[in-house]
Order: structure tokens, then sequence, then C-alpha cells
């Protein structure tokens, strides 16, 4: 009897070392966002967790903007106890295309949500394995719940619609 309760205890410990260890963390980042201002992620969580909405193509960027000013309008966003921030992947196209892109970018999305407009041209294929990324899903906007430390705390994607975001909304504010 002491034998299997010892070892049991042993498995849970090992598990529990594996879950920590193993789990995801997003790749520490320095970009300037849309309005000019350097952002270090995880750092500029300031303590607090964050939700990314990250597209990683033009069809799944456009995606991110109706998930990002929908989660603007949470509580927890509201009274600054959760952060958000949306990231565009251009590590993909090519150096020439990107002023253009950037300048694109910069007149379509809202100044209200530049601060926090992250495009990155680095580290996309660790931004894909922190995201879960599917290929078959490449034009969904990819929402990442994130701790202070910048560790993945649960992720999902999908294309923006009322009835996606009610079966996000729990996983994101329990």
């Amino acid at each position: 009897m002491k034998k299997t309760y010892r070892n049991t205890v042993v498995l849970c410990l090992a598990v529990l070392i594996a879950s920590v260890v193993l789990a995801e963390s997003i790749p520490e980042t320095t970009a300037e966002s849309l309005d000019g201002h350097h952002v270090s992620l995880p750092a500029d969580f300031s303590g607090k967790p964050a939700i990314l909405v990250v597209g990683f193509s033009r069809a799944g960027g456009d995606q991110c903007g109706p998930f990002a000013r929908r989660l603007s309008k949470e509580a927890s966003v509201q009274n600054g106890s959760t952060k958000i921030y949306q990231i565009a992947m251009l590590a993909s196209a090519p150096r020439f295309v990107r002023p253009m892109i950037l300048h694109g970018m910069r007149s379509g999305v809202p100044k209200a949500e530049q601060s926090t407009f992250l495009p990155l041209t680095k580290n996309e294929k660790e931004w894909k394995q922190a995201a879960g990324y599917d290929r078959a899903a490449e034009n969904d906007a990819y929402l990442l719940l994130v701790d202070s430390r910048g560790t993945v705390r649960w992720t999902g994607h999908g294309h923006f619609s009322d009835a996606v975001y009610a079966e996000f909304r729990p996983h994101l504010f329990p």
C-alpha cells in the first residue's frame, strides 16, 4: 500500500513539473507599435494577464480587429486588469512591400488601437507555436490568453461572429 501511494505521489509530481516546464510561452518581443511607441512583451503586461489577438495572414488580420474591439469593451479590459494587444505577423511579406503594408495599417486601424497594435517581422515560427497555429486555419484570428509572465494559458482561433465570440468569452473571462 505504501509503495503504491508513493508511486502515485511521484507520478503526480512528475506530471505537475512537466506541465510547468512544458508550458508554452510567447517569445520575448520588442517592437514598434503603429503609433511609434516601443513595446516589449511580456514586460509591458505590467504584472497583468493579457489577451493577444494575432493574425498570420491578411485575411486573418482582418478577423483580428472585430475581436479586439469587442474584447476592449469587457469590464476587465476597461478597468485595466487585463491588457489587450493586436499582432500582425508580417515576417512572410517581402521586405520591399512591408512599408506599403504598414502605411495601409496606419490608415485602417483606428488611432485609439494603434498603441497596442504590433506589426511583427521576427519569430514567426515561435509565435505560431505559441498560438497553436493550424495551416488549415491560416485565415483565422488567433486568441491567446497569457499570464503576466507571458505563459500561454489558453488559445483559440476562428472567424469573428457573435456566436464565436460567445464561445471564446468564458475561456477569456471566467
